[in-house]
């Protein structure tokens, strides 16, 4: 088996929380960067992974993945950002805040000028 015959993606979702169908949308949104492998998981779980490397977990993030977030978290990455820096951007991108250590960082942050 070729590198290019492996599955790309790893979704493991909750079949007993109705997440199939968003691990199929997302399947699909993922299409043109590789194949998709659909897992089902455990209780409340929705994960997914990139060539073995867990990008995103509902358990973490305390949700589930907004349309089109996972695909800018695997761009970012492509586009050489750090996995942390990756999910960051993405999930600011989609109006979501990234937590306490961000709001942590910050401080440390020279002022930007304006």
């Amino acid at each position: 088996m070729t590198e290019s015959d492996q599955t790309r993606f790893k979704i493991t979702y909750c079949a007993n929380s109705n997440y199939r169908e968003r691990a199929d949308n997302l399947a699909t949104e993922l299409a043109d960067k590789g194949q998709c492998d659909l897992v089902a998981g455990k209780d409340e779980e929705f994960e997914v992974e990139d060539k073995g490397v867990r990008i995103f977990s509902k358990n973490d993030c305390g949700r589930l993945p907004e349309k089109g977030e996972i695909l800018a978290i695997v761009t970012n990455r492509e586009s050489g950002m750090r996995l942390q820096e990756a999910q960051d951007k993405a999930a600011k991108d989609h109006g979501h805040s990234v937590g306490v250590l961000d709001w942590i960082y910050s401080l440390f942050r020279a002022p930007s000028e304006h």
